[in-house]
């Protein structure tokens, strides 16, 4: 045991408020430019291996839109929800 795991453990939350969903090849771009994701951002994106996802507050539903890496994608997995949860 580390003896700065209970320090870590007070600033480390167990619940997120929040969740990813990632955006479809054919929704319409998040820059509003009124072209699908797969002719407006998607070839650059998948160029540097980076994908379009929603953070969306679980609390609030507020949605902003954030370019993740591959990498923090598949890190953080558990986080991705298949579509937006509506309550």
């Amino acid at each position: 045991m580390n003896l700065l795991d209970p320090i870590l453990n007070l600033f480390r939350s167990d619940t997120e408020d929040f969740y990813y969903v990632k955006f479809e090849r054919n929704e319409k771009c998040y820059c509003n430019s009124g072209k699908k994701y797969k002719i407006c951002h998607y070839p650059r994106h998948s160029k540097s291996s980076r994908r379009a996802v929603r953070k969306i507050n679980s609390l609030t539903g507020e949605e902003t839109f954030k370019v993740l890496s591959i990498k923090r994608i598949r890190k953080d997995h558990e986080l991705f929800k298949a579509t937006v949860i509506h309550e």
